[in-house]
């Protein structure tokens, strides 16, 4: 298990130099560099998923790596569904604090704020709680 753990932190890793790389890029044709990147990753079995950088709201890369089901043959593709389990768990939790961060909620509001409708026995749950 600990090969799982360690090859999935550096298919995140791997994931978050692409999006710096987006980042300090400015207006240039990134997807070659991607491309190297990302198929180096691939070959060397150390990614094996789906890739989406966007930038400004427009797509500048995606593009599916390795298999999704090895026994009947399936790739995977950007469209590919993945189950995520408890991965996005974190990323729920920096989303909802930089959303506080920028005032535009708070962890302490109760969830039949953003419901409507909402049932009463939700009444007394906040994001906090979630």
């Amino acid at each position: 298990m600990k090969t799982f753990n360690h090859g999935m932190r550096r298919g995140l890793i791997s994931i978050a130099m692409l999006l710096v790389l987006a980042a300090s890029a400015g207006a240039q044709d990134l997807t070659p560099k991607f491309e190297d990147y990302m198929n180096a990753l691939s070959n060397q079995k150390r990614f094996i998923g789906s890739v989406l950088v966007a930038r400004d709201g427009k797509v500048v890369f995606r593009k599916g790596y390795g298999m999704a089901n090895v026994e009947l043959d399936v790739p995977n593709e950007p469209e590919t569904r993945f189950r995520l389990g408890s991965i996005t768990k974190q990323f729920t939790a920096a989303a909802i604090l930089l959303l506080q961060e920028r005032g535009k909620l708070n962890v302490t509001d109760p969830i039949c704020k953003y419901f409507d409708p909402c049932p009463s026995a939700w009444s007394e749950i906040t994001i906090h709680h979630l």
